[in-house]
């Protein structure tokens, strides 16, 4: 089972309701191109906003991450949903067969992984054909979030492993790091 440590229940919960982002949670949703038979993973979901967010848009919203406390609040806000499932698993351990997602994403949580080019080829590995991984991290100079030219080695790293196309963008002041799997 992951590790829980620094996200207990108890910091968990309060995460949830006051540290949590609700325009980036929104964000990668509104800029994924989502079509209704898309299926969708959050990698590092939380409390599972932004999967709620897809979830009305696609066929299927996916999240994961690593916290078990985490996973009980995002089935517990989310347990009116049919098409929604939430499993504890880290990024570079991915529960789901190759080829399985339209559309994948990470919202302020690429800097938690720990080992980021194994969980962007998990990312990679579960992605359709012409699949899109969507990073979406604060432009900052700290080490929570990522700076100009943090996001061009992060398109690097995607194209070295595999993605066939890579791009910066910056909507909504926010740094959106693009793969696009080979078709």
């Amino acid at each position: 089972m992951p590790d829980e440590a620094p996200w207990n229940r108890f910091r968990s919960e309060i995460y949830s309701l006051v540290g949590r982002s609700p325009k980036s949670n929104r964000l990668a949703p509104a800029i994924a191109e989502l079509e209704p038979s898309h299926a969708v993973l959050d990698i590092g979901c939380g409390p599972g906003a932004a999967v709620r967010a897809a979830a009305s848009h696609v066929q299927r919203a996916a999240g994961v991450d690593r916290s078990e406390a985490m996973i009980e609040i995002a089935k517990r806000r989310s347990r009116r949903l049919d098409n929604v499932d939430f499993a504890v698993a880290a990024a570079e351990q991915l529960p789901f067969p190759d080829n399985t997602f339209d559309r994948a994403w990470t919202i302020h949580a690429l800097h938690h992984w720990e080992n980021q080019a194994q969980g962007l080829a998990e990312a990679l590995r579960v992605l359709r054909p012409s699949g899109r991984f969507l990073v979406v991290e604060s432009e900052t100079k700290g080490s929570h979030g990522l700076n100009r030219a943090g996001a061009d080695e992060l398109v690097d790293t995607l194209l070295s492993i595999g993605f066939a196309h890579a791009a910066v963008s910056k909507p909504y002041r926010q740094l959106v790091v693009t793969g696009v799997a080979g078709s």
